[in-house]
């Protein structure tokens, strides 16, 4: 299981690579511009991106969240179980972040909803994790056989990030990653094409 683990990762990032070098294939998952702010309501992130898979499949990779782990090697643990409210799952997942030399494992646990085929929401639980408060949402929009994701988040986090450089460092942590996680989906999402 971690060698087929080793190997999607490692395929991952050498698409990552052939993409920023102009080599891979003609279409490869394109990250838009990535949003950080902070302000008294915490921290927000966005970002768009176009991945070269069909919605449905897209969809079908970014609602396995206990195959996460398979999306970033940043993502060390995933575990999910029915959320308490009896709606949806309740997902715990362990990100080790590093910015410069400080590195940290950050827990997340959040209780996750799909209202419908197109959108997964994802509400923090306070007092589980890393973080006091917050919510995600991923919006999947199909176009021809390509697929358009909307994200943003808040997060108010229960460590101290330094609020002159937070923004900025997280910003250039989150732009390092985020092109090898969606080149890793669309390679996920496309193997589902697969017979």
């Amino acid at each position: 299981m971690r060698s087929a683990r080793t190997k999607l990762i490692a395929a991952a990032c050498a698409a990552g690579l052939l993409a920023w070098l102009g080599a891979g294939a003609a279409r490869a998952a394109q990250l838009g511009a990535v949003t950080v702010s902070h302000d008294e309501a915490g921290y927000r992130v966005a970002f768009d991106a176009v991945v070269d898979a069909p919605a449905r499949q897209v969809y079908a990779v970014l609602s396995d969240y206990a195959a996460f782990v398979r999306m970033s090697p940043a993502i060390v643990h995933v575990s999910v179980e029915p959320a308490p409210a009896g709606s949806g799952e309740r997902v715990r997942s362990v990100i080790r972040s590093c910015i410069w030399f400080f590195c940290k494992k950050v827990v997340t646990v959040e209780d996750v909803t799909e209202p419908d085929p197109q959108t997964i929401v994802m509400h923090i639980v306070p007092g589980r994790g890393d973080f006091e408060r917050g919510s995600s949402l991923w919006r999947v929009t199909g176009e021809g056989a390509r697929t358009r994701l909307h994200y943003e988040a808040t997060r108010v986090a229960r460590f101290w990030i330094p609020p002159l450089i937070g923004p900025w460092a997280i910003k250039h942590t989150l732009d390092q990653q985020l092109q090898v996680s969606m080149n890793a989906l669309e390679l996920l999402a496309r193997q589902k094409l697969s017979p």
